[in-house]
């Protein structure tokens, strides 16, 4: 709740200003059943034409004055309403951002996404039907009430006994609905997860023939979905039942002793009209309370699901770094580095030493699983560390702020993602409103430049969702092309270059050799054979380092790399044959 009290404080002027229109809303209307009963008394007593229009004219000007209030209460606290939704809304996407990798490995898409979507619509339901609906009952209830037993009090406390009942078989029922509407949003989340997913994978699911397995896994989720909502709507139709039920036995109630009361001269007939006129008033906001108590319990649910991923902190040192500082240099020394996933057994990478100066081409070999990707995923921060295990440029990794980190630090990933909009503008994702030279130089590093002519618009062409309109190798060396542009002092290529060809990998690490000069850069290749060149391989085995050198001395001494380099070297002449 303190989410919510936080998002409402800087709307409370609207608010209560729109609690005031309810208040006179309520008043006005209120005011009509007197009406009615001094227009009755006043007919039985025969009086003049005049005297009844006087009335009837009473009645209409307060119905007019009562729509336009009650127009701008609605405008008021409804308005606040998607003001704070829309507020809570940018603070939960800006949340989300901050997020570390270890949280979205956790979590799924799809979840996500309802927790953004279906629940802040549901705490839009609370914050404004919801408050409307429970301040309206409220008012309602206590003026009503008051006005109903200055005309007979007997009759008022007779005609509200069955409302204990009705108050105690709500509070039953309403926590049934709160555990099932948890459930129905649940299984909203999963059926959104299992949509993204295939709407992300269709080439997959259609290039392994999964059509009809996929339509028949949504289908039973839809399924389930539709039982729970169907339970939950039964459990939110009992309390609406109940509401109603009860609040005909009052009717029947005031019915019935208003007439004995009439005979016995203690009540007049407008005394009654008046009385089954504020009864009436009050029948509907019962019969809503249900609809309102239902509203507040997923609301209320939403909004603890909502505070939940809200609470949730980075694990990474470098976020709760404050301030600047100079920039990372390239030297990179790893001392004793040690990482365990969660979960995990064993560690995924255990005591790795090595010294790195600026400047230099790092090559990391090693088998599947080897541990080469957590290595790198370290150096650029996307895994919580130890103080004192990477030291860069002088600098201990966790003492360096990660926006700072990042800044400096161009990194390629073994899954590209591209984002729907011209190549142009993906590669420019880092460094927005660059000039368009710099984009084309980059471009032409990654060897990107041969390819633009078979692109409808060339770099201004849109690359589809997730890049699907480029083949494999234009899309990683358009990742390449946007690391490149971020001038980064540490370059990273994680099997970046894996989906080109041997050739266009060769002229793309050649043609960056000038660009790497004065950067340290390390690679992970496929191809082994292209790392001859590099000023240090390391290879990894099991998570530890199993050799490091020079390519020429390791390929002397007749280890894994040179094992790996011959192996390579084989599988070619083969494939030539």
């Amino acid at each position: 709740m303190s989410l919510l009290r936080r998002h409402l404080r800087p709307y409370r002027r609207d608010i209560l200003l729109g609690f005031g229109c309810l208040l006179i809303t309520n008043a006005l209307a209120l005011t009509v059943p007197w009406l009615l009963k001094r227009v009755t008394d006043a007919l039985r007593q025969g009086t003049t034409m005049r005297t009844v229009a006087g009335l009837a004219g009473a009645i209409a000007t307060i119905s007019l004055l009562l729509a336009a209030i009650r127009t701008a209460s609605r405008l008021l606290i409804l308005g606040a309403s998607r003001r704070v939704v829309y507020d809570i809304r940018n603070e939960l996407f800006a949340h989300l951002q901050s997020l570390p990798a270890s949280f979205y490995a956790t979590r799924r898409t799809g979840e996500i996404m309802s927790r953004a979507v279906n629940d802040l619509q549901l705490i839009r339901s609370l914050c404004g039907p919801g408050i409307l609906n429970i301040l309206n009952i409220v008012v309602l209830y206590s003026i009503g009430l008051t006005m109903m037993a200055l005309i007979d009090p007997r009759l008022t406390l007779l005609a509200v006994l069955p409302y204990p009942l009705m108050l105690y078989g709500v509070f039953r029922v309403s926590r049934v609905i709160h555990e099932r509407s948890n459930a129905t949003q649940d299984q909203l989340a999963a059926i959104s997860n299992k949509a993204q997913e295939n709407l992300s994978g269709v080439a997959v699911v259609k290039a392994f023939v999964r059509e009809d397995e996929e339509i028949a896994a949504f289908g039973e989720l839809s399924n389930e979905y539709r039982r729970l909502s169907l339970r939950l709507a039964r459990s939110r139709g009992l309390i609406v039942t109940l509401m109603g039920g009860l609040g005909g036995l009052s009717t029947i109630i005031v019915l019935w002793l208003g007439t004995r009361h009439i005979i016995d001269g203690r009540l007049t007939l407008g005394g009654l009209v008046a009385e089954m006129s504020y009864l009436a008033l009050l029948t509907g906001p019962t019969i809503m309370m249900g609809w309102v108590l239902g509203v507040f319990q997923r609301g209320l649910g939403a909004l603890q699901r909502v505070e939940a991923i809200l609470a949730e902190r980075s694990d990474l040192p470098g976020d709760r770094v404050a301030g600047d500082g100079p920039p990372p240099a390239g030297a990179v020394s790893l001392r004793g580095l040690t990482f365990a996933y969660a979960g995990a057994d064993r560690p995924a990478l255990r005591d790795i030493r090595l010294e790195v100066p600026a400047g230099s081409v790092v090559g990391v070999v090693g088998r599947v699983g080897a541990g080469k990707s957590t290595l790198v995923r370290l150096l650029a921060g996307i895994h919580p560390i130890a103080p004192g295990m990477i030291i860069l440029g002088g600098r201990d990794l966790t003492t360096i702020p990660t926006a700072q980190l990042r800044a400096r630090l161009g990194y390629v990933p073994q899954e590209t993602f591209l984002f729907s909009r011209s190549v142009a503008e993906n590669i420019a994702l880092g460094r927005p409103g660059v000039e368009r030279a710099d984009i084309e130089r980059v471009a032409a590093l990654a060897q990107l430049t041969g390819d633009l002519p078979d692109l409808p618009q060339g770099l201004d062409s849109l690359v589809g969702e997730r890049g699907v309109t480029l083949s494999g190798g234009q899309r990683q060396r358009v990742a390449l092309a946007r690391a490149l542009l971020m001038d980064p002092a540490l370059l990273i290529l994680d099997d970046a270059l894996s989906s080109v060809d041997a050739e266009t990998e060769e002229a793309i690490l050649k043609g960056l050799r000038g660009f790497l000069r004065d950067r340290t850069t390390f690679v992970i290749a496929h191809r082994v054979s292209t790392l001859l060149d590099a000023d240090l391989v390391v290879a990894l085995n099991d998570g530890r380092v199993a050799e490091a050198g020079r390519p020429a001395d390791l390929l002397a001494a007749g280890g894994a790399f040179a094992a790996m380099v011959r192996r390579q070297q084989i599988e070619r002449e083969l494939e030539i044959l």
